[in-house]
C-alpha cells in the first residue's frame, strides 16, 4: 500500500523504537537513571547540558607566540654556535634580541658560508639580511603563521588531555581566532585548580651540570657560551650545561608514588628512544650531577650513581601528595610549545542556568501546545495524524542528541522551538495538497494520500534542502552557542523530513487499512 513493502514498514518502526529507546534517558526522573549499572550510564545517556544551562566556567587563553618565537631563536643560536665552531668559522656577538638573531662574522670571505650554515639549522623558512659583515637572522611571516599555528592546535590537544585527565565532565574546549583557546567547564564554579595547571608549560628537561663554573662566576658575567644560571629550589642557583641530555617529549608515564622515606614523589619512564639516550648518559657521567629542569626551575640535581639501563627514573623534592599528582599529570600530558594566559574568565552562577532551562522549556512547551490545538483545530483527525509525528519528530531529535553526545546550550533550544516549527509546515504542505487533488475531483482515499505525499514532497524537501545550507553554514563558520543552534537545527531538519514523510505514511497506511474510509474529510 502506498508503495511502502512490509520491509520498509518494518524498519521505519525499528528506527523509531530505538528513538524511543536512546530518547528515554532525557525523560527519566534522576533516581531512576541513576539505578541503571554504571557500564550502561557510559553509552546510555541524556542530552548533555551547556554552560548557559547548568551554570559552570569560561575561560580564554591566550598563547603566547611571541615567547614561542624567542624560545625557537634561542634554540636557533645554540644550534648556530655549534656549527659555526665545527665549521671554523670565526664570529662574535651571537646573541637574540627582538625577535632576531644577531652574528658578527670575523671573516668577510666567510660570510656566504656562514648564511648556508645558519640555513641548515632550521627546516623552516629564514630571512638573513647581510650589513657588513653582520648577519641579522629573522623566521619569514610565513614561518611566523605557520608556527604560531602549529602551537595553538598543539596547546589545544594539550589542554584537553590535561582537562580530560582531572575528570571534567562535557569540557567543550575550542580554538578562537589565531592565538586564542576557549575553555567551558560545565558545573565548575571554581576553576582556579584548571587554571593554575593550564598556565604551567610542563617543560622538563635534563641537564649535566657545569661543576667547572661557580654560581659567583656566572653572576659575575663569566658563564661560558655554552653553559647558563638556572634557579634551583634546593640550592638557590646551580650553573647547568646548556645542551639538553634527553627531552621530556621523550616521556611515555609519570606517576605520584612514594619514595624509600615514604615522601611524595613522581616515578617516569622514557619511551624507547628517550631510555637510549637516558642509558647512554648516565653510562658516560657517572659521579656527575644531572638536574631536572622543570619550566626552567632546577627540582632536583643529583649525583649519577649508576648506569639506569631501563629508562625510569624518580623526581624527589619538598612535594605535597597532591603537587606529584599535579606534576604526573602535567609530564602525562606533555609539555605546552608556549605559555597560556587567561584573557578572559566569567562563572555562570547554576541560578541563571535554572533560569535558562524553565524559561527554554517553557517556551518550547508552549509553542509544542499551540502547535497541536492549532493543527486539530484545522485538520481534524489529520491534524492528529500531524500531532503524532511532530512528537515522533521530537522524540528521533533528542535521541539524535543524546547518541551524539551533543551538548544543549540555550540556541540549541531555540532551534528546538524552530525544527517544531517546520515540521508541522511539512504536513500542512502535504494535507493543503491533498485538498487540491479533492478539488480537482480525486475521491479515492488512496489516491489522494498518495497524490498528496508525490505532489508535495517537492517543495518540502526544497525547502528543507535551502533551511540545511543555513545549519550547514552556522556549523562551519560558527562557534560555540552559534554551532549549537546549527546542530539542532540540521538534525531538526533531517527528523523532520523522516517524521512527515515516512512516520506520517506509515500512520495514514495504518489508518486506511484499519477504517477503509469512504472519503476523506479535510
Amino acid at each position: 500500500m502506498f508503495g511502502y513493502s512490509k520491509i520498509k514498514v518494518i524498519l521505519i518502526c525499528c528506527v523509531m523504537a530505538l528513538g524511543v529507546f536512546f530518547a528515554a534517558p532525557n525523560f527519566m526522573p534522576k533516581r531512576v537513571y541513576n539505578d541503571l549499572p554504571k557500564s550502561m550510564r557510559q553509552w546510555y545517556r541524556p542530552v548533555t547540558l551547556g554552560l548557559d544551562l547548568q551554570g559552570g566556567s569560561y575561560l580564554v587563553m591566550e598563547v603566547q607566540t611571541d615567547t614561542l618565537v624567542a624560545e625557537k631563536l634561542e634554540s636557533l643560536a645554540d644550534l648556530t654556535r655549534s656549527a659555526l665552531r665545527e665549521d671554523k668559522i670565526k664570529f662574535s656577538g651571537l646573541k637574540v634580541a627582538d625577535g632576531q638573531m644577531t652574528v658578527k662574522i670575523l671573516k668577510g670571505e666567510q660570510l656566504m658560508q656562514a648564511r648556508s650554515v645558519i640555513h641548515k639549522q632550521e627546516s623552516l623558512p629564514l630571512d638573513i639580511q647581510a650589513n657588513g659583515n653582520q648577519l641579522t637572522v629573522a623566521y619569514t611571516d610565513e614561518a611566523l603563521e605557520k608556527m604560531k599555528s602549529q602551537a595553538v592546535e598543539q596547546s589545544l590537544q594539550i589542554v584537553r588531555t590535561r582537562i580530560d585527565e582531572l575528570g571534567t565532565k562535557e569540557p567543550q574546549i575550542q580554538r578562537q581566532g589565531l592565538d586564542r583557546i576557549v575553555i567551558q567547564l560545565p558545573g565548575v564554579q571554581d576553576p582556579s585548580e584548571i587554571k593554575a595547571l593550564m598556565g604551567r608549560t610542563a617543560k622538563m628537561t635534563f641537564h649535566l651540570v657545569d661543576e667547572e663554573t661557580s654560581v659567583q662566576s656566572a653572576q659575575a658575567g663569566q658563564l661560558p657560551a655554552d653553559s647558563m644560571l638556572a634557579l634551583s629550589e634546593e640550592e638557590g642557583y646551580v650553573v647547568l650545561k646548556r645542551a639538553v641530555v634527553v627531552g621530556g617529549e621523550s616521556l611515555d608515564d609519570a606517576r605520584g608514588i612514594y619514595d624509600e622515606q615514604g615522601r611524595p614523589a613522581v616515578s617516569f619512564s622514557f619511551k624507547a628512544a628517550g631510555a637510549k639516550k637516558f642509558a647512554r648518559a648516565t653510562r658516560e657521567n657517572i659521579g656527575r650531577r644531572l638536574a631536572i629542569v622543570l619550566d626552567g626551575q632546577v627540582i632536583s640535581a643529583p649525583v649519577i650513581q649508576s648506569v639506569i639501563p631501563n629508562g625510569q627514573g624518580v623526581i624527589t623534592g619538598s612535594f605535597t601528595v597532591q603537587e606529584t599528582n599535579d606534576l604526573a599529570l602535567l609530564l602525562r600530558s606533555g609539555a605546552l610549545p608556549a605559555p597560556l594566559t587567561v584573557v578572559e574568565e566569567r562563572v555562570v552562577g547554576p541560578g541563571l542556568g535554572e533560569d535558562s532551562i524553565r524559561s527554554g522549556t517553557i517556551a518550547c512547551v508552549i509553542a509544542m501546545i499551540v502547535v497541536l490545538v492549532f493543527m486539530v483545530i484545522v485538520y481534524g483527525f489529520f491534524g492528529i495524524i500531524a500531532d503524532l509525528t511532530l512528537i515522533a519528530n521530537g522524540i528521533l531529535l533528542f535521541a539524535l542528541l543524546s547518541v551524539m553526545g551533543a551538548t544543549l546550550t540555550l540556541p540549541g533550544l531555540a532551534g528546538i522551538a524552530l525544527t517544531v516549527g517546520m515540521a508541522v509546515d511539512a504536513n500542512v504542505l502535504i494535507y493543503e495538497r491533498m485538498k487540491e487533488e479533492m478539488a480537482h475531483g480525486v475521491t479515492v482515499p488512496t489516491e489522494v494520500i498518495i497524490r498528496g505525499f508525490s505532489g508535495s514532497f517537492g517543495a518540502i524537501f526544497d525547502g528543507q534542502l535551502t533551511t540545511l545550507f543555513a545549519a550547514l553554514f552556522l556549523f562551519w563558520l560558527g562557534s560555540g552557542p552559534v554551532r549549537g543552534f546549527g546542530v539542532t537545527l540540521g538534525l531538526g531538519l533531517a527528523t523532520t523530513l523522516f517524521s512527515s514523510i515516512l512516520v506520517s505514511k506509515v500512520l495514514l497506511m495504518a489508518w486506511i487499512k484499519q477504517k477503509k474510509p469512504k472519503k476523506i474529510n479535510l
